[in-house]
């Protein structure tokens, strides 16, 4: 476990500069705002793995631990609504009946609902999968992710897996499993899903083989061709959000823009300002915007795991002005891995952006305010090995 040793370096960029300052700095007290950060302790896809959820308030760095599901399991994902948190990944059944997602439901002070999805009668499709999003449109949530369990309207080949990419939309009490109108079905996932208030883009896929698609409620628009055709590095899709205006879409390989009617490859600008020599197939995690600009980060793909080779964790701003790489503002534990370090989420809270991943096996979760980083990875490094995701109350 590495020693914690907090320097202090100036560095200049094309925005305001960020520096490191003390992981030990208080923000005012009378600031209730709290973020969520869920993961795991243990290696992804290896027995003992554990999920871990806290609840940190940023205005004395205090930390809750929550229970969103008993025995081993993950935290991949989740979403606010304005009065409840619905959090999600997969967990294991107390049972014979093996591994499971779960649904938990908390509303920011006591838990309203949690455990398997083995209680709905439709989820059966899902059964040994992961939820890995959620999203509300006002009414109800959309889940995506993947399930292991026949799916009547997939084709699977002699030998092949039960695999297929899963979506379903959730009311609070009722599940219904809609992964029959996933176009293009195969043996991949749902990681990405994302409302703009007409609308949700849904994307996914594994590795090289990317889908995305629209869902209004009802239809299901497929564009997996049409950004094949302006996306040339078109794959996977690990991340999806929308600024008001127009999408950002990223992935294993490529950074796209989407107004609605078409796209815009962004990969080229985007491999100019952060690339280097470690990194050659560049993966987009995570995406945010806090009304001005986007922050980017990535690394390796969420959920994979190189043996060899492993990528560098990088993060970048993206405005109209373009791209700023603010990567030599990680720390050096970061920016300097022995193995290999990621960024796998972002969000926006109080005037600060929420970064969260892994360096070398351990969980990294770091905070930038005024052009000031401050390092939190002491308050989830002793119990997690990943920050999956991140989530804040008034966004």
């Amino acid at each position: 476990m590495r020693s914690w040793i907090i320097l202090v370096i100036t560095i200049t960029l094309l925005l305001p500069p960020i520096e490191i300052v003390s992981s030990t700095a208080q923000a005012s007290f009378h600031d209730n705002t709290y973020i969520m950060v869920g993961g795991q302790n243990g290696t992804w896809f290896q027995a003992g793995q554990t999920p871990r959820l806290y609840k940190i308030f940023l205005g004395n760095n205090s930390v809750i631990r929550l229970t969103p599901v008993p025995g081993e399991g993950t935290v991949w994902g989740g979403g606010w609504n304005g009065s409840q948190w619905l959090i999600s990944g997969w967990g294991t059944d107390p049972g014979p009946s093996g591994s499971n997602p779960y649904l938990y439901l908390y509303d920011g002070q006591n838990e309203v609902a949690n455990g398997s999805l083995a209680r709905y009668m439709s989820e059966s499709s899902w059964h040994g999968g992961d939820i890995f999003a959620a999203s509300y449109n006002g009414k109800y949530w959309l889940l995506s992710g993947m399930g292991s369990d026949t799916l009547v309207t997939a084709t699977y080949k002699p030998g092949m897996l039960q695999n297929h990419m899963s979506l379903a939309i959730f009311d609070g009490d009722n599940f219904t499993d809609i992964s029959s109108l996933v176009p293009l079905q195969q043996d991949a996932l749902l990681y990405s899903n994302a409302w703009n208030g007409t609308y949700w883009l849904i994307g996914g896929g594994f590795l090289r083989n990317g889908v995305l698609f629209t869902f209004n409620g009802t239809n299901v628009v497929d564009l997996t061709s049409s950004i094949k055709v302006a996306v040339r590095s078109f794959a996977s899709v690990q991340s999806i959000a929308w600024n008001g205006g127009y999408w950002l879409i990223g992935g294993v390989g490529f950074l796209a823009k989407y107004d609605g009617h078409s796209f815009t490859d962004l990969t080229a600008q985007l491999v100019r300002t952060v690339a280097r020599r470690e990194r050659l197939r560049l993966t987009v995690n995570a995406i945010a915007w806090d009304g001005f600009s986007w922050m980017i980060g990535g690394g390796t793909a969420i959920a994979q795991i190189k043996k060899r080779n492993q990528d560098i964790a990088w993060i970048a701003s993206y405005s109209p002005s373009g791209f700023d790489d603010l990567s030599a503002a990680l720390p050096t534990y970061i920016s300097r891995p022995r193995t290999g370090s990621t960024i796998l989420t972002v969000c926006h809270s109080n005037n600060s952006w929420i970064i969260g991943g892994y360096s070398d096996g351990d969980a990294v979760l770091l905070s930038i305010k005024n052009g000031s980083l401050t390092d939190l990875s002491y308050l989830v490094t002793l119990t997690m090995t990943y920050v999956i995701w991140v989530g804040s109350n008034d966004t």
